[in-house]
Parts: C-alpha cells; sequence; structure tokens
C-alpha cells in the first residue's frame, strides 16, 4: 500500500480514498511511489527531420510531457498524424522510467529507438511529406 508523499499525490490526482487504494495493482503502486524521482524529469520529442509538412510542423518544433503533454512548454503545431507515434513512444518510455527510478539507479536509461516519424508516407508513398522526432529525457527545469 502507498504511504507518504507518494500516498497523498495519489489521492490528490485521482480523488479515491484508503479503501481503493488498498485495491491498487502492484504496477500501479510502483508508478505512484516512483512519482517524486521521474516528476523531477520530462520527455521531449523534437523535429529532427521536416519536409513539405502539411500542418507547418518545422526542424527544433518540440512536444514536452511533463508527465502530460504540455502546450505552454511545446512549440509548433500538433498534427494528429505526427502525435500519434510519439505518445506510443512515450507511454513505452513511461514504463522505462519507472523502471529506472524503481532500480535507485541515478543515471538516466539511454533511449535506443527514440527516433519517431509521422504517419504521413511521404510524397513517393501516396502522401504529402513527414517529419521526424528525436526523443530524449532531460531534467525538468525548477
Amino acid at each position: 500500500m502507498l504511504t507518504g508523499q507518494a500516498a497523498d499525490l495519489f489521492k490528490l490526482s485521482t480523488g479515491l480514498d484508503d479503501e481503493a487504494m488498498a485495491q491498487l495493482h502492484p504496477g500501479l503502486e510502483k508508478l505512484y511511489r516512483n512519482i517524486p524521482k521521474t516528476i523531477e524529469y520530462q520527455l521531449v520529442a523534437e523535429v529532427v527531420k521536416s519536409q513539405a509538412c502539411f500542418a507547418g510542423i518545422e526542424v527544433g518544433n518540440k512536444l514536452v510531457f511533463d508527465p502530460f503533454l504540455n502546450p505552454q512548454k511545446s512549440t509548433g503545431h500538433m498534427c494528429p498524424r505526427a502525435l500519434l507515434p510519439v505518445l506510443l513512444e512515450i507511454n513505452a518510455l513511461w514504463e522505462t522510467n519507472m523502471e529506472w527510478a524503481e532500480s535507485g539507479k541515478e543515471e538516466v536509461p539511454e533511449i535506443v529507438w527514440r527516433n519517431v516519424r509521422c504517419l504521413d508516407p511521404g510524397i513517393e508513398n501516396g502522401g504529402v511529406g513527414g517529419v521526424v522526432y528525436t526523443i530524449r529525457m532531460e531534467k525538468t527545469a525548477t
């Protein structure tokens, strides 16, 4: 069962009571137990390639997740065809970050498969263009 700062955060964010908390899946307990450490980092998806993007997404535009998509920190347009593959990767990286936080290691995990392409297949394949994002984990500015 969650206790201390993690329990307080859980109650605040979900509105659930102690009885509901006692029914949490152990994986969710691990997630919330490690929030204080993981919240110190954000995931950033930065455009490293843009070719004939109909949405106007440009190299250097960023999508910032701290832990959720933060429109105030993000730049450029948020095209659904670009967001979907980025969100799928972010979801997987949340799992990686939870395991990292649980391990007690200080060095952040390396993201090996960090490049994601939008769903536009490019003009040569019936689309228009497309963008490629590189995803990284970075310390949140305090």
